[in-house]
Formats: structure tokens, sequence, C-alpha cells
């Protein structure tokens, strides 16, 4: 279960996670009354102090908010603002993010991923009409089971990001064929292969078939409660808005390029540390983490360290495994996996502790993570859920994009020598400039 987060306490000191409503006012520049304006708008959420009428407010939060205000009054930095948590600058109708939810295409994903499965999803990102399920994979024996051959069989362990790369990028690049009914079947397939090192052509993977959730279930030999969270994890991985890897998909999708090297493009900007990759250093860290007396209420050394370390650019709205910008009370995809979990006193002790320095809830590498190591699977399997999962999304995003006939070039702020003392260079617009023309347009790079 999720811990009861203990109620914030009044902040004692300039490093306090917790700002009083007259502090929270003085960081934004606003009268108190503003202040309350911003809460009602949703814009800020007011913390309750049992005890007392007074409310205090994340750190974290009124921070975010006084560099929204700022980049709004300043055009040059509303501009940077847009590649950094800043101003929308895409239309898309796949996901939305809102007041700290998610939706798929007008759907709550919380209450779809009660009930439906990646392939669902898939198909409701893809705005397609959903599939008839396949039957259901058999579970194989385990491995003390008498009299079978599975039992002797090694599990496929998960590749590494970087060798589910390079195994990605050896597979035919074919096109699909879209109008088929079952089109992203074959590529969820072959992620699913490329990711857990379980070829395509197995007689084990062949004969299982089912639904994706069912096939690894019947991997990693877990039971109906750990089937049904692979399941909702796949789902609540399945995508989120313009996230790095979503955006990574769309760029190459622009260009022409082909479904595959746009789900390529996808996988290899999940793989960094900032993003997918952010599972491995949890994994690395986790024993440090959770074994570490919290009596007193203090973070583990390990934690503390990396939490300082891991800041992006001294900004202090999210930390390996902890917070995000988009959901300042918590993202509802983790707490929704960690609920599906057995209870673990540890774990609850470690996040609790996390809330109270930092304001900080967990985010969903952390959870992914806590699932591989709550039903004991095998390292390196928190990445899978999250790769094949957003397999989905990359494919909606790289569709959605190309329909949209543009290609992603946005424009670099040059911050270099000044022209005068620059070296001198051809005009751009001599006949040495390179030039693409494609029919019905000239393009110059």
């Amino acid at each position: 279960m999720v811990p009861a987060y203990p109620a914030p306490t009044p902040p004692a000191d300039n490093n306090s996670p917790w700002l009083t409503s007259q502090q929270a006012a003085a960081m934004l520049g606003v009268q108190r009354a503003s202040l309350y304006a911003y809460v009602s708008r949703g814009l800020l959420r007011a913390h309750s102090q049992p005890g007392t009428r007074g409310h205090v407010y994340a750190r974290i939060d009124v921070q975010r908010l006084a560099r929204q205000r700022q980049a709004v009054r300043n055009p040059a930095q509303l501009a940077r603002s847009t590649l950094d948590w800043g101003t929308p600058v895409l239309r898309s109708a796949i996901t939305q993010v809102s007041q700290g939810q998610l939706y798929y295409r007008g759907r709550h994903a919380l209450q779809w991923a009660q009930h439906a499965s990646l392939e669902d999803t898939a198909a409701l990102l893809l705005d397609q009409p959903l599939a008839a399920a396949p039957p259901s994979a058999p579970m194989p024996a385990t491995a003390g089971t008498e009299g079978t051959a599975a039992a002797t069989q090694p599990v496929p362990q998960p590749r590494p990001p970087e060798q589910a790369l390079r195994a990605w990028h050896s597979l035919p690049a074919g096109e699909p064929t879209l109008a088929h009914p079952g089109w992203p079947g074959p590529l969820l397939q072959q992620m699913l292969g490329v990711l857990t090192g379980w070829p395509a052509t197995d007689t084990a993977s062949s004969a299982a078939g089912g639904l994706i959730h069912q096939q690894l279930a019947a991997l990693w030999q877990v039971d109906a409660a750990g089937e049904d969270t692979l399941r909702q994890a796949l789902v609540l991985c399945a995508d989120h808005e313009l996230n790095a890897s979503s955006f990574a998909a769309r760029v190459v999708a622009s260009t022409g390029a082909s479904l595959h090297a746009s789900l390529g493009a996808g996988l290899a900007a999940l793989s960094g540390p900032l993003h997918g990759g952010m599972t491995a250093v949890i994994d690395r860290h986790w024993d440090a983490w959770h074994a570490a007396p919290l009596a007193d209420g203090t973070l583990p050394p390990s934690l503390a360290q990396l939490l300082a370390d891991t800041r992006i650019n001294g900004s202090p709205h999210y930390c390996a495994g902890f917070g995000h910008p988009l959901y300042p009370a918590g993202d509802p995809r983790s707490e929704r996996l960690l609920r599906l979990l057995p209870a673990d006193a540890a774990r609850s002790a470690l996040l609790a502790s996390v809330h109270r320095h930092t304001g900080l809830h967990p985010s969903l590498d952390y959870a992914l993570v806590a699932i591989q190591r709550g039903l004991g699977l095998p390292a390196g399997t928190a990445f899978v859920l999250f790769a094949l999962g957003r397999t989905a999304g990359w494919l909606a995003h790289a569709l959605e994009q190309r329909a949209s006939g543009q290609l992603i070039r946005p424009r670099a702020q040059y911050v270099g020598l000044p022209a005068d003392t620059a070296p001198q260079r051809a005009d751009p617009g001599s006949a040495g400039s390179p030039v693409s023309s494609i029919p019905g347009r000239i393009i110059r790079f």
C-alpha cells in the first residue's frame, strides 16, 4: 500500500521544502489574495496543517509557478521554456495531462487501466477499432514441475538498453500494412522479443500466443495478481504526451522515415538515465535506500546524495526516482501501481521520509522498479515494461506527425561569436548552399 504521508510541518529555515502563505506570496512577488487565487484556479496546491487554520505550500510548486510567471513576462524566456516543461508548442489529440490527471484520447487513463490491455490501448491511441482478444496464453510449468521440457529451459533475461537497440536495428525495416486490422501486433511482438531476448521464432513464444501481458506473465511465471500488475503497468506506460522519447519518434517521423526508424529513435531516447534509463539507476541503489534505518526520519546517505546529484539544472522539482513537474501532488500512475503491490514497511517508510524532506512523491520509474523487486522479476524488467508499453505511444505519435505533413525544425538562439568577429563564410544564398529539391517546395538545411 502507498503510505499516508505525514502532514507537512511549517518551514523552519530556507532549506525547508514547505513555505507559509506569507513566504509563498513573497517568492511569487504577489499579495496573499493573489496566492489564494492561484490555488482556486488549480495553479498551486495548499496543504492543510492539523490543528491550525493555516496552510503550507511545497517550495517546488511555488518555484515552478514563479518560473512560469517570469517566462510569460519575457518573450525570449518564454520561447526557451518551451523545451523545458513550458508552453505547449505542438498540437496532438493523443494524450492530455491536466489537473494532475492523465487521459488517453479523452479517457481517464487510470480508469482505462482497470480493464484494458496494451493491445486495447494501442488501438485507442491509434484511434482504431479495438481488436478481438487472442486466446489466453497457457502458463508454462514452473522449474519444479516434473516431466516438462519447459522446466529445463532457461528463462530469457531482459536485454540492457544498448543491446536492445542493436537488436532492434538489426531487424528488417519493412513498413507494416496499416490497413490490416491487427497491424500494431507484429511491431509490439518485435519489441517484446527485442527487449526480453525472447526470439519471435522461439517455439514457446509462438505457442503462448495471447496478449502481451499474458506472455510476460508466462515468461516470468507470476500469479494472477502479478499478471494484472504487469497489464496495468504496460497500459499506464503507454503514452505521456510530448516526453523526450515520443518527441524523438515524432522528429524522425516528420522527416518521412519509416515507423521502424521512428520506434528506434524512441527506444534510444528512452534509454537515457534522465528518462527510462532511470530505472537502472534506482535499481542499482534500491538495497541501500531501503535497508538503511529510517526510524529517526532521516534519509539514507546514499539516497540523500543521489537526490542532490540528480537535480536537473539546479531545479528541485524532480530527482532520481521522485517527483514530476506535471504532477506536483504525486504521479497517479505510480500511486496506482504501488497500490497493486503487497505492503512493504521499508518502502512505505522510505517514501514517507523522502516526502517529509523534499515534498516529492515517487515517480513512475520508482514504481516500475518496485514491481520488478516486489514480484521477484529479473533485473532490467522495469525498463522492459516502460519501453514495451511506450511503444504504443511512439506508434501513435509517429503516425500523427506523419499525417500532419510538417517537418519538425525549430530554430536555435545563437550565443556564439558576434558576426563581425566570426570567420567569413560563403553567403547562404550562394550557389554553394545545400538545397533539397523535394517536389513542390525547396528546403534549405
